[in-house]
Order: structure tokens, then sequence, then C-alpha cells
């Protein structure tokens, strides 16, 4: 064998080896985490924005087709809601709208 096939060899088995002996457990204290996961989920509501849970299209507005809508969004950013067609403030693209079925 060449020589450099011989450290190429040596080499992986070096990294192998490494690797197995690696503790990659890790001990998650949930209780310090939870501040930082209710600080995430709690996040400042923009302008024209509703609730995501908010589904009764009151005070938001309609467009020409005639059906209901219940509320704007953009389609890549899922869960925010808006009142008023538009931009959207999280891509230069229109705000799309979810009608009530």
């Amino acid at each position: 064998m060449k020589t450099t096939q011989i450290l190429a060899i040596t080499a992986i088995i070096v990294t192998v080896i490494g690797c197995s002996k690696q503790d990659n457990t890790v001990a998650i204290d949930k209780a310090a985490m939870k501040p930082a996961i209710e600080s995430a989920a709690s996040v400042e509501m923009l302008p024209n924005e509703i609730k995501a849970d908010d589904m009764s299209g009151v005070n938001v507005e309609q467009d020409s087709s005639g059906k209901k809508v219940i509320y704007w969004e953009d389609p890549m950013v899922e869960g925010r809601h808006f009142n008023k067609s538009g931009k959207s403030p999280f891509m230069d693209m229109q705000l799309a709208p979810r009608y009530a079925q």
C-alpha cells in the first residue's frame, strides 16, 4: 500500500475511535429552559395584526370576491394573521386572504 493510503486509513480509524469515546448524553434542566420557551412564545404583535386564534372575521377588511375574509396572512409565514390587505411585514409580497368555509 502507498503511504498516502495508510495515512488516510489511520486518520479514519483515529477519528472513529475518538468519536466513539465521546459522551453524547446531555442533561437538560427543563425548569431552567421554561422562561426561554415562554419568552419565545410571546411574540410582539405588529400593527394590524390579530390573534391567530381569532377566527371571527370581525373588523377584518373584506375583498371584492364577496366571500367572508376571516384574516389576511403572508403565505410564507404561518401563524401571523392581519386584519387588512397590503404588503407583508416579513416578505415583499401581498398578504393573501383566508376565507371562511
